[in-house]
């Protein structure tokens, strides 16, 4: 297989950055051809631009992750939006609501106000959106109804087939990861996978996490992306070049557009 492009990859973080050189390696004997580097602190951000300007294989992503959004000093956040900002960044994210129970969250309304904070910078800059969403599928549509000005990627979607028309309507692209090799009870999610139009369709990792079912024992990384391909063309059946290379228009056609329009 080649041209495979992770939409998602935080290949940057204190997980796989030590042992960058083999995971990239290892990436590029898989067939990807292009990673999207996203970062959700300003130091990890700035070590993945720099990266990006030396390769065209990298595009990177920045923005504060729902749950870190409590952390952030103004300092922090006069530093995240100087950054995003750069032309090195092509997509504003991840950004959203995450309700998940942790043993320490972050309020919904702080949330929100950090998610509509940063859809803006999205909106003015005219770069697409990475949207993370955990159990806040409601409150995520509505938030992204009112506010949301361009289009973006519904990273790791997990929302299920009912709700995918409303993001689809919205300009998203649906986004898929390692869960679904191993969520297979969530039948809603699987029917998006059978169901969303190619035109509309992306893969990721989400390195190092969510690491796909036949190698679940190990830190995912990019190289692992075959899984998800090889999964979704069992449900959708069809072949795997043909997934790989909508995927490949799909990403270029959302990252390369000059000018955005609320659909």
């Amino acid at each position: 297989m080649a041209g495979i492009i992770d939409s998602h990859s935080h290949v940057c973080g204190s997980v796989l950055f030590p042992r960058w050189e083999t995971v990239i390696g290892d990436a590029k004997a898989a067939g990807v051809e292009k990673i999207m580097i996203v970062c959700t602190e300003t130091a990890e951000a700035r070590r993945a631009i720099e990266i990006a300007r030396n390769d065209p294989m990298f595009d990177v992503a920045c923005a504060f992750y729902p749950n870190d959004v409590a952390k952030a000093t103004r300092e922090d956040w006069e530093e995240m939006e100087r950054l995003v900002r750069l032309p090195e960044v092509k997509a504003v994210g991840e950004i959203g609501m995450d309700y998940f129970p942790y043993d320490v969250t972050v309020p919904a309304d702080m949330q929100k106000e950090a998610f509509i904070r940063q859809i803006r910078w999205a909106n003015e800059l005219g770069k697409p959106v990475l949207i993370h969403m955990r159990l806040a599928t409601d409150d995520t549509k509505a938030i992204l109804k009112e506010h949301l000005r361009v289009p973006g990627i519904m990273h790791c979607y997990s929302g299920g087939y009912k709700a995918m028309q409303d993001f689809l309507d919205m300009g998203m692209y649906i986004s898929f990861s390692g869960n679904i090799t191993f969520e297979l009870d969530d039948t809603d999610t699987q029917e998006a996978v059978r169901r969303v139009p190619l035109d509309r369709i992306l893969v990721e990792t989400d390195a190092p996490s969510l690491t796909p079912a036949p190698v679940q024992h190990l830190d995912n990384e990019p190289k692992y992306i075959v899984h998800v391909i090889d999964h979704i063309c069992k449900v959708r059946g069809m072949e795997k070049q043909e997934l790989i290379d909508a995927v490949n228009k799909n990403y270029h056609r959302l990252m390369e557009r000059k000018e955005y329009t609320h659909v």
